[in-house]
Protein backbone atom coordinates (compact mmCIF):
# COMPACT_ATOMS: atom_id res chain seq x y z
CA UNK A 1 0.00 0.00 0.00
CA UNK A 2 1.15 3.31 -0.56
CA UNK A 3 1.53 6.28 2.16
CA UNK A 4 -1.81 7.52 3.36
CA UNK A 5 -2.95 4.28 3.11
CA UNK A 6 -4.91 3.68 -0.40
CA UNK A 7 -4.57 0.22 -2.48
CA UNK A 8 -3.29 0.85 -5.73
CA UNK A 9 -6.37 0.28 -8.32
CA UNK A 10 -5.86 -0.36 -11.55
CA UNK A 11 -8.14 3.14 -12.10
CA UNK A 12 -5.48 5.33 -10.13
CA UNK A 13 -2.50 3.65 -11.74
CA UNK A 14 -0.52 6.14 -13.66
CA UNK A 15 0.62 5.28 -17.40
CA UNK A 16 4.40 5.42 -17.62
CA UNK A 17 4.44 7.82 -20.96
CA UNK A 18 7.89 8.21 -22.94
CA UNK A 19 7.69 11.22 -25.21
CA UNK A 20 9.81 11.47 -28.56
CA UNK A 21 10.39 14.85 -30.33
CA UNK A 22 9.01 18.14 -28.80
CA UNK A 23 7.88 19.13 -25.22
CA UNK A 24 4.61 20.56 -26.18
CA UNK A 25 3.14 16.55 -26.06
CA UNK A 26 4.67 15.87 -23.03
CA UNK A 27 3.49 18.99 -21.68
CA UNK A 28 -0.21 18.33 -23.18
CA UNK A 29 0.30 14.95 -21.05
CA UNK A 30 1.28 16.46 -18.09
CA UNK A 31 -2.22 18.76 -17.45
CA UNK A 32 -4.32 15.43 -18.07
CA UNK A 33 -4.98 14.86 -14.20
CA UNK A 34 -1.98 12.82 -13.41
CA UNK A 35 -3.07 9.80 -15.81
CA UNK A 36 -0.07 9.88 -16.91
CA UNK A 37 3.81 9.76 -15.72
CA UNK A 38 6.21 11.29 -17.95
CA UNK A 39 9.15 9.28 -17.51
CA UNK A 40 11.26 10.86 -20.03
CA UNK A 41 11.46 13.38 -22.98
CA UNK A 42 14.21 12.60 -25.71
CA UNK A 43 15.03 14.71 -28.95
CA UNK A 44 15.66 11.76 -31.10
CA UNK A 45 14.79 8.13 -32.13
CA UNK A 46 18.57 7.17 -31.12
CA UNK A 47 17.58 8.24 -27.46
CA UNK A 48 14.23 6.95 -27.59
CA UNK A 49 15.83 3.82 -28.54
CA UNK A 50 17.92 3.83 -25.63
CA UNK A 51 15.17 5.03 -23.12
CA UNK A 52 12.64 2.03 -24.10
CA UNK A 53 15.66 -0.05 -22.85
CA UNK A 54 16.01 1.44 -19.99
CA UNK A 55 12.91 2.54 -18.73
CA UNK A 56 10.05 0.21 -20.43
CA UNK A 57 7.51 2.32 -20.39
CA UNK A 58 3.68 1.51 -21.40
CA UNK A 59 3.82 3.90 -24.37
CA UNK A 60 6.15 6.13 -26.46
CA UNK A 61 4.64 9.30 -27.98
CA UNK A 62 6.82 10.19 -31.29
CA UNK A 63 6.37 13.58 -32.46
CA UNK A 64 5.36 13.24 -36.48
CA UNK A 65 8.49 16.18 -37.07
CA UNK A 66 11.05 13.75 -35.47
CA UNK A 67 9.77 10.43 -37.54
CA UNK A 68 9.70 13.14 -41.05
CA UNK A 69 13.32 14.39 -40.07
CA UNK A 70 14.84 11.07 -39.08
CA UNK A 71 12.40 8.60 -40.90
CA UNK A 72 9.83 5.56 -39.86
CA UNK A 73 12.18 2.71 -41.01
CA UNK A 74 13.63 3.06 -37.11
CA UNK A 75 10.30 2.32 -35.79
CA UNK A 76 11.51 -2.12 -35.99
CA UNK A 77 14.40 -1.36 -34.11
CA UNK A 78 11.93 0.88 -31.53
CA UNK A 79 9.81 -2.15 -31.29
CA UNK A 80 12.50 -4.89 -30.34
CA UNK A 81 14.13 -2.17 -27.74
CA UNK A 82 10.88 -2.71 -25.66
CA UNK A 83 8.51 -5.04 -27.41
CA UNK A 84 5.55 -4.51 -24.81
CA UNK A 85 5.80 -0.78 -25.28
CA UNK A 86 2.95 0.92 -27.96
CA UNK A 87 3.40 3.37 -30.10
CA UNK A 88 1.41 6.31 -30.59
CA UNK A 89 2.41 8.29 -33.72
CA UNK A 90 0.21 11.45 -33.70
CA UNK A 91 -0.15 13.28 -36.79
CA UNK A 92 1.63 16.80 -36.59
CA UNK A 93 -0.05 19.25 -34.10
CA UNK A 94 -2.59 17.14 -32.74
CA UNK A 95 -2.76 17.70 -29.11
CA UNK A 96 -5.43 18.08 -26.71
CA UNK A 97 -8.22 15.55 -25.87
CA UNK A 98 -7.56 13.49 -29.09
CA UNK A 99 -3.57 12.88 -28.43
CA UNK A 100 -4.66 12.28 -24.76
CA UNK A 101 -7.15 10.17 -25.58
CA UNK A 102 -5.16 8.01 -27.93
CA UNK A 103 -2.44 7.68 -25.23
CA UNK A 104 -4.91 6.45 -22.77
CA UNK A 105 -5.76 3.64 -25.29
CA UNK A 106 -2.60 3.02 -26.00
CA UNK A 107 -1.84 2.44 -22.40
CA UNK A 108 -4.56 0.19 -21.31
CA UNK A 109 -3.63 -1.85 -24.93
CA UNK A 110 -0.38 -1.95 -24.32
CA UNK A 111 -1.05 -4.25 -20.93
CA UNK A 112 -2.49 -7.20 -23.45
CA UNK A 113 0.84 -6.92 -24.77
CA UNK A 114 2.89 -6.77 -21.81
CA UNK A 115 3.97 -9.97 -19.98
CA UNK A 116 2.18 -12.77 -18.33
CA UNK A 117 3.37 -14.31 -15.61
CA UNK A 118 7.28 -12.95 -16.96
CA UNK A 119 6.38 -14.55 -20.15
CA UNK A 120 6.30 -12.84 -23.24
CA UNK A 121 3.16 -13.32 -26.34
CA UNK A 122 5.83 -15.55 -28.32
CA UNK A 123 6.76 -17.42 -25.30
CA UNK A 124 3.30 -18.04 -24.20
CA UNK A 125 2.76 -19.83 -28.07
CA UNK A 126 5.44 -22.38 -27.74
CA UNK A 127 4.38 -23.59 -24.47
CA UNK A 128 0.73 -23.84 -25.66
CA UNK A 129 2.35 -25.76 -28.74
CA UNK A 130 4.55 -27.97 -26.32
CA UNK A 131 1.64 -28.32 -23.95
CA UNK A 132 -0.15 -29.75 -27.28
CA UNK A 133 2.23 -32.07 -27.62
CA UNK A 134 4.22 -30.65 -30.52
CA UNK A 135 7.83 -31.47 -30.83
CA UNK A 136 10.59 -28.87 -30.80
CA UNK A 137 10.68 -28.96 -34.33
CA UNK A 138 7.01 -28.93 -34.91
CA UNK A 139 6.54 -25.76 -32.96
CA UNK A 140 10.29 -24.34 -35.47
CA UNK A 141 8.34 -24.90 -38.63
CA UNK A 142 5.13 -23.36 -37.05
CA UNK A 143 6.16 -20.24 -35.97
CA UNK A 144 8.62 -20.13 -38.68
CA UNK A 145 11.72 -20.34 -35.88
CA UNK A 146 14.65 -22.04 -35.94
CA UNK A 147 14.90 -25.34 -33.96
CA UNK A 148 17.47 -23.76 -31.50
CA UNK A 149 15.58 -20.53 -31.19
CA UNK A 150 12.59 -22.85 -29.63
CA UNK A 151 14.73 -24.69 -27.45
CA UNK A 152 15.98 -21.25 -26.07
CA UNK A 153 12.55 -20.06 -25.42
CA UNK A 154 11.64 -22.98 -23.86
CA UNK A 155 14.63 -23.32 -21.59
CA UNK A 156 13.66 -19.67 -20.70
CA UNK A 157 9.98 -20.40 -20.37
CA UNK A 158 10.95 -23.50 -18.01
CA UNK A 159 13.18 -21.63 -15.86
CA UNK A 160 10.74 -18.84 -15.55
CA UNK A 161 8.25 -20.68 -14.54
CA UNK A 162 10.20 -23.13 -12.16
CA UNK A 163 9.03 -25.98 -14.43
CA UNK A 164 11.59 -28.87 -15.71
CA UNK A 165 9.05 -31.50 -17.21
CA UNK A 166 6.70 -31.04 -20.16
CA UNK A 167 3.85 -32.30 -17.65
CA UNK A 168 4.64 -28.81 -15.76
CA UNK A 169 4.38 -26.90 -18.55
CA UNK A 170 0.83 -28.74 -19.70
CA UNK A 171 -0.39 -28.71 -16.00
CA UNK A 172 1.03 -24.25 -16.13
CA UNK A 173 -0.99 -24.20 -19.79
CA UNK A 174 -4.05 -25.52 -18.40
CA UNK A 175 -4.27 -23.36 -15.62
CA UNK A 176 -3.62 -20.20 -17.46
CA UNK A 177 -5.97 -21.45 -20.21
CA UNK A 178 -4.11 -21.98 -23.23
CA UNK A 179 -5.45 -24.96 -24.41
CA UNK A 180 -8.87 -23.28 -24.53
CA UNK A 181 -10.31 -23.02 -28.09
Amino acid sequence: MPAGGTPLTLATMQTRVLVAGGRAAADELRGANGQFDIVGCVRSLGAAEEALRALRPGVLVLDGQLTEHEGLCSLPALRRASPETAIVLPPANVLGPRLVRAVQIAGRNSGRRSRVHGLTGREREVVRLVALGHTNREIAERLVLSVRTVETHRARIQRRLGASTRAELVSWALEHGLLEP
